[in-house]
């Protein structure tokens, strides 16, 4: 066993060497989150000794090196990254495999495909966990199947790797009736099903996108409840699946004084919740709480949500519909991140952003839809 600390004399080499062709497009340079594939890679594994992005040739590799460069600057990068190419176009990620053993300065390589970018630093600190004499190869499994695109292999494993592709072969699960295997099984383990997720087609894109997050935010009386509840009533029409957060600047929730969580609460409880067959409320006195924690909470309970409505926030980075009403907000006063203005007067502004009336709620979703199927977020 080695200490968790060890991961920093890891290596980590992300692939890039496939034609993208079910895609049609580069997808190391997909955007999700408002950065690329690789932006996301550099940014994640950056508190690692080495990072090497392997592309299919050297112009390739010429491109992703520009694109990375003011990242790189910007987070004092560069002396430990690296952009190398595979030697031969037929191999597949066999050969961007040893491309990576071969010029990695570690002993030790963590290896991921560029189209998996839900990939966390702390999944290789536990797959460093396992690492010993014993093995060249730890793949991690999920239901009894291999994911060799996102594993660790030793340098002793090299050979293994030229035998195989000297002899014609491709597939990398061959490498592991050679090679020395630890197999980790991470069923049971606290991390998510998604880091896996391969992006491959432009609908596995839009699904890693998803939820769609964004608020409806407005001053006080601008009718924000209002919305909320038209547009999650015009998201059921269309089939998809929504969440809605509230946020309440006046901390006044509903365990009022004599329900029981009221006098849980005041018997100490931290937390508590009620629930029954079909619904359940929770309760926590936490000292500190964003609207990230609770969509994650959200994504626990419901993985397939489309959208997360958010009531308020009208100062975060989370797209908006900004709500105008006459007589209490007749200036628009959301800074960024605008995807529509809604609004019970004629409201006129030369920056572009569209506008409704207030009852538009069909035209209003819509703005909302082909804001994020564009991209814009």
């Amino acid at each position: 066993m080695v200490k968790n600390d060890a991961a920093k004399k890891i290596s980590v080499a992300i692939l890039c060497g496939g034609e993208s062709s079910r895609m049609k497009k580069d997808k190391a340079l997909l955007l999700l989150g408002g950065k690329t594939f690789l932006e996301r890679f550099l940014v994640e594994f950056s508190t690692f000794d080495e990072i090497l992005f392997c592309a299919k040739d050297q112009g390739r590799s010429e491109l992703y090196s520009e694109t990375l460069f003011p990242l790189c600057e910007e987070l004092n990068l560069s002396d430990k990254t690296r952009f190398i190419f595979d030697e031969s176009h037929e191999r597949g990620p066999l050969e961007g495999l040893r491309r990576a053993l071969l010029k990695s300065k570690n002993e030790t390589l963590f290896v991921c495909a560029c189209d998996m970018p839900f990939v966390k630093k702390s999944f290789v600190d536990f797959l460093a966990l396992f690492l010993c004499s014993d093995y060249d190869c730890y793949v991690p499994t999920m239901d009894d199947r291999p994911e060799p695109l996102c594993a660790i292999y030793n340098k002793n494993a090299l050979p293994a790797v030229e035998g195989l592709l000297k002899n014609g072969e491709r597939k990398i699960t061959r490498l592991f009736e050679l090679a020395p295997t630890k197999f980790i099984p991470i069923e049971k383990c606290f991390f998510d099903k998604k880091i896996f997720f391969n992006i491959n087609f432009p609908k596995d894109l839009e699904a890693a996108k998803k939820p769609f997050v964004f608020c409806v935010s407005g001053l006080k009386n601008s009718g924000k409840t209002r919305m909320v509840l038209a547009l999650l009533l015009e998201a059921k029409k269309r089939g998809y699946k929504c969440a809605a957060i509230k946020h309440d600047g006046h901390d006044c929730f509903s365990d009022a004084e004599g329900t029981d969580t009221f006098l849980f609460s005041k018997a100490g409880s931290e937390s508590s919740a009620v629930f029954s067959e079909g619904r359940f409320m929770f309760c926590s006195k936490a000292r500190k709480v964003c609207p990230d924690d609770l969509i994650k909470n959200a994504l626990a309970l419901n993985s397939s949500l489309d959208y997360v409505v958010i009531e308020g926030l009208k100062n975060s980075d989370f797209p908006k519909v900004e709500l105008l009403r006459k007589g209490i907000c007749e200036k628009s006063f959301c800074k960024k991140n605008l995807i529509c203005r809604a609004s019970d007067f004629n409201f006129f502004s030369e920056d572009g952003i569209p506008s409704f009336n207030t009852d538009d709620f069909e035209r209003i979703f819509s703005c909302v839809e082909d804001f994020f199927k564009g991209g814009a977020f």
